[in-house]
């Protein structure tokens, strides 16, 4: 076998994407805030489709669907801070708990699942852990 053949071989393409290139977002499960009578906001479970692997998170947002912080599947909670690179870290919380501390809530809330429409999505919908 002539060695330009192993060479030529070893420089052909793969089939990964680049390291910045786009990945498929879905959202998996979605829940409704709600604190005495009132719509705070919603939670939405969302996963990166990775060639590495999936990534989930909780994206936490206000009525009016802006991003006011973030959680990920072991508890911990960040908020957005306007301007700036990084998030406030404000600890590992319950879900409920730290969704209250990102609204700033003075009563508990309440999480309740809401349909998703999106392709991806789970009917077995509950309360996040």
């Amino acid at each position: 076998m002539p060695l330009w053949v192993v060479f030529a071989a070893c420089a052909a393409p793969r089939n990964e994407p680049p390291p910045y290139a786009p990945r498929e977002v879905v959202t998996l499960e979605r829940w409704l805030v709600r604190s005495g009578g009132d719509v705070l906001g919603q939670v939405v479970h969302l996963e990166i489709r990775d060639p590495a692997g999936p990534i989930r998170f909780y994206r936490v947002e206000d009525g009016q669907g802006r991003w006011i912080g973030h959680a990920t599947a072991s508890g911990r909670f960040s908020r957005r801070v306007p301007f700036q690179d990084e998030e406030e870290d404000l600890g590992v919380w319950s879900m409920a708990r730290g969704v209250a501390e990102l609204f700033e809530a003075s009563a508990p809330v309440r999480l309740e699942p809401v349909a998703v429409d999106a392709v991806g999505s789970r009917e077995d919908a509950g309360t996040p852990r």
